[in-house]
């Protein structure tokens, strides 16, 4: 799947999913103690032809120690109308896509300043992910990286710049942030890292790092004074750390969220008051997932790693 085609699925299903198209029930999760497992069903009519199926996702932190990835994924499609298996499409690499994808177009959409300068924060699979989507869709001026890991921020400047893009390493969170008119937050963090006035007016967040309730990247000052988009209500009530932790501190009353990034793309001509910072907090949808799978099962020349046909 090209940037661009990824794009136009994300906003097809997004669209589907405010109008009433698709189901997408809030995930399961099972937290056997070193990590997390999640199931995610989803249908949506967003192509060709509905999409229906589930992703299983794992996430376990400590597979960074032994060089294994954080995350893995695979996503089952069954027939619509007949419920037989279809195939299995391996996971990782559309979650990181979708997301990325999803994360240009809260950019377009909802920033003030949509081209300029990217701060990444965060150095690993879904940081590169990010840096190729925003590169592709023309949106990069420049581009600077912090991670907890100097060399693996170096490696993705470096990967930059083979973009064409002008990219290099920030020695602390601050640094990266300062002047910089979008953000990407891709980090494994618990805790809050930066500070509400490290972000510049005007900027626009997209935050990707915190998928659970008792894990946050925000400070909540931020998430408080921040006109707060999110890709389902009901998911970042439950199980966005950002929100979940701020609302805990603040009040329900200091903090409040917008609309959905579907909403905000079904109708284009909707054009809210102006914020000091716009958020858009990702959690991922299943029926991002299905769409894509979906795709890639029809592509004649899908990458092979892809598939496990049924």
């Amino acid at each position: 799947m090209t940037p661009a085609a990824t794009r136009t699925l994300m906003e097809r299903t997004l669209v589907a999913g405010a109008s009433g198209q698709a189901q997408n029930p809030l995930r399961t999760v099972l937290a056997p103690g070193l990590g997390w497992f999640a199931t995610m069903p989803a249908f949506v009519r967003a192509g060709p032809a509905p999409a229906l199926g589930a992703k299983l996702v794992t996430a376990f932190p400590g597979n960074a120690t032994c060089g294994i990835p954080t995350h893995q994924a695979l996503v089952v499609l069954v027939d619509h109308e007949t419920g037989v298996p279809l195939a299995v499409v391996a996971g990782k690499t559309i979650t990181e896509r979708r997301t990325a994808a999803v994360s240009v177009l809260a950019t377009q959409r909802l920033a003030a300043r949509p081209r300029g300068t990217l701060a990444l924060l965060g150095a690993g699979a879904q940081a590169r992910a990010h840096l190729e989507a925003f590169v592709d869709a023309s949106l990069v001026t420049s581009a600077r990286v912090w991670s907890r890991s100097a060399e693996r921020a170096e490696r993705l400047a470096l990967y930059g710049r083979t973009l064409g893009t002008d990219s290099s390493v920030a020695a602390e969170p601050a640094a990266a942030l300062a002047g910089a008119d979008v953000i990407v937050t891709a980090t494994s963090a618990a805790q809050p890292f930066f500070a509400s006035q490290d972000i510049a007016d005007g900027a626009h967040l997209n935050a990707v790092g915190a998928c659970v309730a008792d894990r946050r990247e925000l400070p909540a000052s931020l998430v408080a004074e921040a006109a707060i988009y999110v890709d389902s209500r009901e998911a970042a009530a439950r199980e966005s750390g950002d929100i979940v932790l701020a609302m805990r501190e603040l009040g329900d009353e200091g903090i409040s969220i917008r609309a959905e990034l579907g909403e905000m793309l079904a109708d284009p001509t909707r054009c809210d008051p102006p914020a000091r910072v716009t958020i858009f907090e990702s959690l991922g949808l299943g029926i991002e997932d299905v769409a894509c799978a979906a795709y890639v099962l029809r592509c004649s020349d899908a990458p092979p790693e892809y598939l496990m046909p049924l």
